[in-house]
C-alpha cells in the first residue's frame, strides 16, 4: 500500500516471535516528508519475516487524543460515528468518525448529520477497493466530502475520521 519503506529497527532471537508484534508510524514518518495532517498514527501489524525483514500489513489508523480535544469547544456539538464497512475488495473495516459543530444542535440536527456521516462513509467504502480507500481517508478527502454534505444541515466547524480498524468480522446484512 505505501510501498518498501523502513519502519524501524526490532531485536528478536527468533524471528517467528516478531510475527503479530505491532508497529506505530507516523504520516511523516512513513512518507519521509513533513506534513501538515501530522496528528494521525498509522498502525502497521509485521505479517512475515523474510531474512533480515519484516513485512506488515495496515492494520488501521488513529487521530491523536490530543488533537481531538482541542477540537472540542464548549457550546458546540461533538457528533461520532461508529460504522462497519465493507470494501469492493470484500475487506471489513470499522470507521470512527468525529464531526464538530460551530453551535449546539438540536438532537434532530444531529441525528440527521450522523446519519449523513454513516452514508458517506458506507458509499465511498462500497465504490473503492481497501488501498485507495484508506489513501482518502489519509489524505482527508473523505472528511471534507461528508464536510460539504453536513454543512448543509447545520453549520460545521470540522469533520475528523479519528480511527479505523481492519480485520473485523464480516458485516452482516439485515433481513426483515
Amino acid at each position: 500500500m505505501f510501498g518498501d519503506v523502513t519502519a524501524g529497527d526490532t531485536v528478536a532471537d527468533d524471528p517467528a516471535k516478531l510475527i503479530g508484534r505491532r508497529v506505530e508510524m507516523t504520516v511523516g514518518d512513513l512518507t519521509g516528508k513533513l506534513i501538515k495532517n501530522s496528528n494521525l498514527k498509522l498502525i502497521f501489524e509485521i505479517s512475515e519475516v523474510e531474512h533480515k525483514n519484516a513485512h506488515t500489513r495496515f492494520i488501521g489508523h488513529k487521530v491523536n487524543g490530543g488533537y481531538l480535544r482541542s477540537l472540542a469547544r464548549k457550546r458546540s456539538s461533538k457528533i461520532e460515528s461508529n460504522v462497519d464497512v465493507l470494501t469492493k475488495d470484500g475487506e471489513t473495516i470499522r470507521v470512527k468518525s468525529s464531526c464538530f459543530t460551530l453551535k449546539k444542535a438540536s438532537e434532530a440536527q444531529i441525528k440527521q448529520i450522523r446519519k449523513i456521516m454513516a452514508e458517506e462513509i458506507k458509499n465511498r467504502a462500497s465504490s473503492l477497493e481497501l488501498n485507495k480507500y484508506i489513501q482518502e481517508i489519509i489524505l482527508g478527502k473523505l472528511s471534507a466530502d461528508i464536510y460539504k454534505v453536513a454543512k448543509k444541515v447545520y453549520p460545521v466547524r470540522r469533520v475528523e475520521i479519528t480511527k479505523t480498524e481492519r480485520g473485523l468480522a464480516p458485516v452482516q446484512s439485515k433481513e426483515g
